[in-house]
């Protein structure tokens, strides 16, 4: 897609920050990538409502290195207002392809790969069990250029205090799953991804139980919210939820509505048709049983109750979905992320100030999530007002990165020539053809491998 010049000016519309201010009908000029005027405009006529960027602060990049589709995630992003991102986990092609100019997309800062105990989940992980391992692993993440660290499942408490510590002195942020050996009250991390670390520590857990224990949400109850609650807003530790992951874990009993939905036709057909399938993909459906399906129905309203509770005890949260986990879309994801936590309990303008402000904050700065003289100009114009309804997100005019305007019409015209491209013959039958083989080779590795078991609960939830 071609990158526009930089710079532009709005009529008459109305700017809002979401639980923090709404003006009167504004003129807005930009010039380079920021805000350069505001004032007050000649007509009372409404001609869009202007919010901060959406952000997404826990996604991942494409699943396979195909041609296309690192573009194809930035684009999605865009598309959907979505002008932040934290990659929890992966390199940093995809940021520093946009910061070059080579292709539309979102503000990215990318954690690198995981710091892992021994033995570690993935094979690409960083392994720490010493306080020295964990001076080199979080050196190796700043000197490849990495903004986060990303800690994951078989830590042990020890070196996860040296991993974060050794993370403090190189200035970067702690970010990632609970360890299955830690209460989450004594978790040394910044920012808590998913909902593993809710429910209370299980003595003895083994290699498998981190994503299981969302099938114990329902022992979540007031007493450990509030336990929950003081730890965390004591620390500033933060929490992103993606409670869409756990929605998920309950949609998959019946993939028919997710093929359909245009959200996953937005990516190649390999996803919904392969990766995504039943009984043969990489999707938990095939890897829980119909019980562990009907826990996870049951844990669901726990979850919701817990998240409103901890937000209205002061933990602060931030939007994020694990795209392009099961059905998870680039963008689409988020915006279905914020429907689930209206639906939770929050309303919507709470939910977009969780992701327009607090969420862009953390990952960018304090100048982000702001529309004033002098702050940058990411933001989304919409011809209907979101704080009201958060279907409203669905109405964008236009989406700004960077003090660079993109019509919706050019972004419409961009997706089509997208689905275009990667819906050619050759393409399908070469990427499904690869994709075929290598599924098959993962089913019967899986089936010969040991712990086989346990690596299979392990699927999802990066």
């Amino acid at each position: 897609m071609a990158i526009p010049d930089q710079g532009f000016a709005l009529e008459s519309v109305v700017l809002i920050v979401p639980g923090v201010s709404r003006s009167e009908p504004v003129d807005v000029e930009v010039q380079g990538n920021r805000i350069t005027a505001i004032r007050p405009s000649s007509s009372d006529v409404v001609s869009g409502y202007v919010l901060p960027g959406l952000a997404d602060a826990h996604m991942h990049g494409p699943l396979l290195p195909f041609p296309g589709e690192n573009a194809l995630y930035a684009f999605l992003y865009l598309y959907h207002g979505v002008t932040a991102t934290r990659m929890a986990a992966g390199d940093h092609a995809i940021r520093d392809a946009i910061a070059g100019g080579m292709y539309p997309g979102p503000h990215i800062i990318s954690c690198g790969p995981f710091v892992d105990g021994d033995p570690p989940r993935w094979r690409n992980s960083l392994v720490v069990s010493t306080e020295a391992d964990a001076r080199q692993a979080v050196k190796t993440i700043a000197a490849q250029g990495y903004d986060c660290v990303k800690v994951y499942d078989e830590l042990t408490p020890e070196a996860s205090q040296h991993v974060y510590e050794a993370a403090l002195i190189e200035g970067l942020p702690v970010i990632g799953h609970v360890p299955r050996r830690h209460d989450a009250t004594q978790a040394w991390i910044d920012d808590q991804q998913h909902l593993l670390g809710l429910p209370p520590l299980v003595a003895g857990a083994t290699k498998g139980d981190p994503v299981r224990a969302m099938l114990r949400l329902d022992q979540v109850d007031s007493a450990r919210q509030s336990q929950l609650a003081r730890s965390m807003t004591a620390s500033g530790t933060a929490l992103t939820p993606t409670l869409i992951t756990l929605q998920r874990k309950i949609a998959l009993q019946d993939t028919t509505g997710l093929q359909r939905s245009p959200a996953a036709r937005m990516l190649p057909r390999y996803y919904r048709k392969q990766l995504w399938h039943g009984k043969e993909g990489l999707v938990s459906s095939r890897l829980f049983s119909a019980a562990d399906h009907d826990q996870f129905r049951v844990a669901y309203p726990y979850a919701e109750e817990s998240i409103v509770a901890l937000y209205k005890a002061g933990v602060e949260l931030h939007s994020g979905t694990d795209s392009p986990a099961e059905f998870i879309v680039p963008g689409a994801g988020l915006l279905e992320e914020l429907q689930l936590l209206q639906n939770a309990g929050l309303d919507a303008e709470t939910v977009l100030n969780i992701s327009t402000v607090a969420s862009a904050r953390y990952l960018l700065g304090d100048s982000h999530g702001t529309l004033e003289q002098g702050a940058p100009a990411n933001f989304v114009v919409y011809s209907q007002d979101p704080t009201v309804d958060l279907t409203h997100l669905a109405s964008r005019l236009a989406v700004v990165q960077d003090g660079r305007l993109y019509s919706r019409q050019q972004l419409e015209l961009q997706l089509q020539r997208y689905q275009a491209w990667f819906g050619r013959p050759l393409y399908r039958a070469a990427s499904e053809a690869i994709v075929g083989l290598g599924l098959w080779l993962i089913n019967v590795c899986l089936l010969y491998t040991s712990d086989a078991a346990d690596d299979r609960r392990g699927v999802g939830g990066g």
